[in-house]
């Protein structure tokens, strides 16, 4: 019996894809079309998005740009289930946004990481508690569980040596980082950001983002992240820049 030839190179070349062969996107984790939106009642009804079509595909990071009031973060709270869709379709890992239930929207929520510009931990809570409210919300596993994820959580993010502290005794970006622990100690498909650095010095800022991306990066996390911060724009994978409701232009990818 003849024996199949298993070199290093015969391997490499079964494994290798064809040059001439083109890889195919990654599946859309969010996906964005025709989407309008308006906020108020009758004669002071405003609408604040025209037709967004946006696609932020598996493991992307998509930086939305833009200046004030022109509807980065209302786009964050619809693609997050914290709006209801009025006109157009928003899918997120695959599951329609538009016309679904409550419960669904709920669901949805949980395949998100949160992080705000004000960071919203619990002052009353440590470090480690309030990362591990990221799964006490999810109801799964137990206690001992979640102490050692959380644990681990915050030791990724640096702070191992701060699990005990309340956030009034952080540093603004040692807050931050509790922020971030918790929106990925879960594990979540999805992170939405709104300003994570607006609070923050150029330094701290920077740091914040890049573990982040690196985190989200060694995850295959997808992140959609409103900024006005232009230090960090070249931590993304695209920019699309925002105005008057309406995407003008995309930079990267």
């Amino acid at each position: 019996m003849t024996l199949p030839d298993l070199s290093p190179r015969t391997i490499s070349a079964v494994i290798q894809p064809d040059p001439g062969t083109s890889v195919p996107p990654a599946p859309a984790t969010i996906d964005v079309r025709g989407l309008c939106h308006w906020y108020g009642t009758g004669a002071l009804r405003k609408q604040v998005l025209f037709d967004v079509d946006l696609t932020v595909r598996r493991g992307e990071i998509v930086y939305l740009t833009g200046p004030s009031g022109c509807g980065k973060t209302t786009i964050l709270t619809l693609v997050g289930c914290l709006r209801s869709i009025q006109s157009g379709d928003v899918s997120l890992v695959g599951q329609p946004l538009a016309g679904a239930s409550k419960s669904t929207l709920v669901a949805m929520r949980r395949k998100i990481g949160f992080i705000f510009q004000a960071h919203n931990l619990h002052r009353s809570l440590t470090a480690l508690q309030n990362v591990r409210m990221g799964l006490e919300v999810h109801g799964r596993g137990g206690l001992r569980d979640w102490r050692g994820r959380a644990a681990a959580m915050l030791e990724a993010v640096g702070l191992g040596g701060h699990m005990d502290y309340l956030p009034g005794n952080l540093s603004g970006g040692q807050k931050q980082r509790v922020a971030i622990a918790r929106a990925l100690v879960h594990q979540p498909p999805v992170i939405l950001a709104d300003e994570p650095t607006a609070a923050l010095d150029k330094t701290t800022g920077r740091a914040v983002v890049d573990l982040l991306v690196k985190l989200a990066r060694d995850r295959g996390t997808t992140i959609l992240m409103v900024t006005h911060d232009n230090r960090i724009l070249d931590a993304a994978d695209r920019t699309v820049a925002m105005e008057d409701g309406r995407i003008r232009h995309t930079t990267g990818g």
